[in-house]
């Protein structure tokens, strides 16, 4: 780790000498490049800690008892509902995404991110459809689903492997599995809660060597998912909006304002992405 923090300090801080003039022709971003990758290709051991994952199962029980008692009220059952503004962008045909403050996470680091979406002309059988449709997530979601496959599948709750291609700057494959409840709230209207069941980091994905890692060991870039999607049928279309929550290793002391910006926007994209794709499956399905 000293070594690691001493390379960090040579790289962002002016040097003199021959190195110094090299490296003052380089661009602040990618100053920032190189130390955002130095930081994930060192040698490093990102095991989940225990106080982490404590730390993100209770803020899932608070979330989950908000989300229980949101999908009984059929006033607020969508954040989209909540403001004017958000429901006029919506109705444009344009994504919205916010989000949502976390507190800090004893070795780790907490995002939760809300976004929403109108689709025009849809139905909620045809949304349903595009949802269970596990087999053609490659097509639907691609390039970030580059394997998905049914593992389970009883009544409303299904078991589903997914492998993710996340890219930002460096490329990293996860194999995780998810447990998922569909939960129907009334004839115009239903629930889905996603939980995260196991997720693996995938060395040299897709060749010879290729090894999935055991739990918590890898970059760490991403230790636990919890989706949460609220779907409803009125004006003449559907509305659909999504919770994400994600649990990441920590930020090293002193590059926080390096990477936060980064792990946001990597967040923000991926949510409206995934809007985005949904909309274009659906849309697709009803021709």
């Amino acid at each position: 780790m000293q070594r690691r923090t001493r390379l960090l300090f040579v790289l962002l801080v002016p040097q003199h000498g021959p190195a110094f003039s090299a490296h003052r022709r380089l661009s602040l971003k990618t100053f920032r490049l190189f130390a955002f990758l130095l930081l994930c290709v060192a040698p490093l051991q990102a095991e989940e800690p225990q106080s982490a994952k404590t730390a993100f199962q209770k803020y899932i029980v608070a979330l989950e008892t908000r989300l229980n008692t949101q999908n009984s009220s059929g006033k607020d059952f969508l954040w989209i509902d909540q403001d004017a503004r958000r429901l006029a962008t919506v109705r444009k045909g344009e994504i919205t995404v916010q989000h949502v403050n976390t507190p800090s996470v004893p070795g780790g680091t907490l995002e939760h991110w809300i976004g929403g979406e109108f689709i025009p002309n849809a139905t909620l059988p045809l949304v349903l459809k595009i949802d269970q449709d596990y087999a053609r997530y490659t097509t639907y979601y691609a390039p970030e689903i580059i394997q998905s496959r049914l593992l389970a599948h009883d009544g409303n709750h299904f078991q589903v492997f997914y492998r993710l291609k996340k890219h930002k700057i460096v490329t990293v494959v996860l194999d995780t599995v998810h447990g998922i409840d569909f939960v129907p709230l009334d004839s115009d209207r239903y629930f889905i809660r996603s939980r995260s069941e196991q997720v693996r980091e995938v060395k040299d994905a897709g060749e010879a060597d290729e090894k999935v890692l055991p739990e918590g060991e890898g970059l760490g870039f991403l230790w636990a998912m919890n989706s949460y999607w609220r779907v409803e049928q009125r004006d003449g279309g559907v509305y659909l909006e999504c919770e994400v929550v994600t649990l990441a290793r920590s930020i090293p002391l002193g590059m926080g304002a390096l990477l936060r910006s980064t792990i946001e926007s990597f967040a923000s994209e991926s949510l409206t992405n995934t809007l985005k794709e949904k909309r274009q499956a659906v849309l697709a399905s009803s021709r």
